[in-house]
C-alpha cells in the first residue's frame, strides 16, 4: 500500500539508517578471512568467539558471572522464541503474554496447537487514555486470573512493543510474585529493546534478575535490532543450562547454526561498542526522532502515547473520521477479515490521502480484546530522518487543508 501511493512507510519496524560503520567493517573482515574458516557451519548455539562476547557483555547487566552454557544464539530473536515454543511447549499448553502483544507470539503459539490468553493494559484506549506509556497498567489480578493450571508460559516485552512502555520494577516484582505461585510456568522475557529506553528516568530491568526468577526465566535478544542490521538474523538467549541446552539441540534440528560470519561480526561488534559509545548514542539518536514524530502526530490530532522506550509510538485515532465507526464483531473475531475492522481502514485512509503508512494493531490483539484496537495505529520511528521529516510534512498539510 505504501508503495502504491507513494507514502511514507512507518509500519514496518527496522531502521533505515545506514548499520553502523564498525559493524559493517567486522563482518566483511569475516567474510573475507578465508584461513579462519567463518564462513562455513558455526556450531549449533552459537560460535564459541560470540558466545564468549555475549557471556563476557551480559554478566555486568545480569549481576552474576554467565558462561557460555548459559547462552545459545538462534536466527533471530524470532527464531530464538521460535525454539522456546518448540522446545517447552506442547500441544493443548497455554501461553499468556500482555496486549497489545507482537503477533508472533499469537501465531507461534498457534503454529504449535497452544492456547492464548491475553491480559490488556489498562488506558490504552477509551475515555482514561494514556498520554505517556508510563501511565499504562498492569492488572496484576487479571493476569493471575489468566494462568491455569495448563500455562506453560508466560511472555514479558520491555521496552513493549508497540507501546514503547518500560516496566518498572515494581511492576515485575508483582508479575514475580504471581510466577511463584505456579511451578509449571516458564518466562519468555523479550528484551530486545533493552538498549533503546529513552529515559533518564527509567530503567530496563531483566526479570531474571528477581529474586527466585533466573531459575524460571528465558531471556531473548536481538543483535539485529541492537546494531541495526535486522537482515543479518543474529538472536542469542540467555538463561540456566537446564534451560538453554534443549534450545541448542532445537536449534541443531531447525536451522543448525545462524550465519557464522556474522555471529563472528556481532563478536566484534560488541567488543567495540561500549568504546565507541555506541549505546548511548543510539538512546539519544531514537530520542530525537521519537520527538518529532510525537510532536508531528500531536498537531495532526491524532493523539500519541510519548512511549518511554522501543522505536515504536502508538497513536489513537479515534477523531480520524475517514476511517468510520467501530469495527463489526465478525471482522473482530476472523484474522482473515482484518481488512473490514476500523484500524485497517483508518491505516488505509492516512496512506491514501496523507501519504504517510502506520500499521494497525488488530493482530497484536487476542479476539477476546481486539475491540480495544480499533482507534489504535503504530508507527515506527526508526527510520532516517529525511523520512521522519517527510512524514511531518505531510502531516502538517494534511491538517491544514482539513484532511485529517
Amino acid at each position: 500500500m505504501a508503495g502504491d501511493h507513494g507514502a511514507v512507510n512507518l509500519g514496518q519496524g527496522f531502521p533505515s539508517w545506514p548499520v553502523p560503520q564498525f559493524v559493517l567493517d567486522a563482518a566483511a573482515a569475516s567474510i573475507r578471512d578465508s584461513e579462519a574458516g567463518f564462513n562455513q557451519y558455526s556450531r549449533p548455539g552459537g560460535h564459541p568467539l560470540l558466545l564468549d562476547a555475549i557471556a563476557r557483555f551480559t554478566a555486568s547487566r545480569f549481576r552474576r558471572p554467565i558462561s557460555e552454557e548459559n547462552v545459545t544464539v538462534a536466527a533471530g530473536a524470532q527464531g530464538a522464541i521460535s525454539n522456546v515454543f518448540a522446545t517447552f511447549c506442547a500441544e493443548g499448553d497455554e501461553v499468556v503474554f500482555i496486549e497489545p502483544a507482537f503477533e508472533m507470539y499469537s501465531r507461534m503459539a498457534a503454529m504449535h496447537g497452544c492456547h492464548v490468553r491475553g491480559v490488556p493494559l489498562g488506558n490504552v484506549t477509551g475515555a482514561s487514555v494514556a498520554s505517556t506509556s508510563e501511565q499504562l497498567t498492569l492488572d496484576i489480578p487479571a493476569l493471575e486470573a489468566a494462568i491455569t493450571p495448563r500455562t506453560r508460559l508466560l511472555i514479558l516485552n520491555t521496552p513493549h512493543n508497540p507501546t514503547g512502555k518500560v516496566f518498572s520494577r515494581a511492576e515485575y516484582e508483582a508479575v514475580a510474585s504471581v510466577v511463584r505461585r505456579h511451578p509449571r510456568l516458564l518466562v519468555l522475557s523479550d528484551d530486545v529493546y533493552e538498549f533503546m529506553v529513552l529515559e533518564a528516568s527509567l530503567e530496563h530491568v531483566h526479570f531474571a534478575l528477581l529474586p527466585g526468577m533466573w531459575e524460571r526465566t528465558i531471556s531473548t535478544f536481538s543483535a539485529g535490532k541492537t546494531f541495526s542490521c535486522t537482515g543479518w538474523r543474529v538472536g542469542y538467549c540467555i538463561g540456566p543450562p537446564e534451560l538453554i541446552a534443549p534450545l541448542t539441540s532445537t536449534q541443531s534440528i531447525v536451522s543448525f547454526c545462524a550465519a557464522a560470519p556474522l555471529e563472528v561480526a556481532i563478536a566484534r561488534s560488541i567488543d567495540a561498542a561500549e568504546a565507541l559509545g555506541y549505546f548511548d548514542s543510539l538512546a539519544a539518536s531514537l530520542r530525537h526522532k521519537r520527538d518529532e514524530l510525537v510532536a508531528a502526530l500531536g498537531a495532526a490530532g491524532l493523539k500519541p502515547i510519548v512511549p518511554g522506550g522501543g522505536y515504536f509510538v502508538l497513536c489513537d485515532t479515534s477523531g480520524l473520521k475517514a476511517a468510520g465507526g467501530p469495527s463489526p464483531p465478525s471482522a473482530l473475531a476472523d484474522d482473515n477479515a482484518f481488512a473490514q475492522r476500523r484500524d485497517y481502514l483508518a491505516c488505509a485512509a492516512l496512506t491514501k490521502s496523507v501519504g504517510v503508512l502506520g500499521l494497525p494493531i488488530g493482530g497484536f490483539y487476542s479476539p477476546a480484546n481486539r475491540h480495544l484496537s480499533d482507534s489504535l495505529l503504530r508507527f515506527a520511528f526508526c527510520k532516517a530522518d529525511g523520512e521522519l521529516h517527510e512524514a511531518a510534512e505531510r502531516l502538517r498539510e494534511a491538517k491544514a487543508r482539513g484532511a485529517l
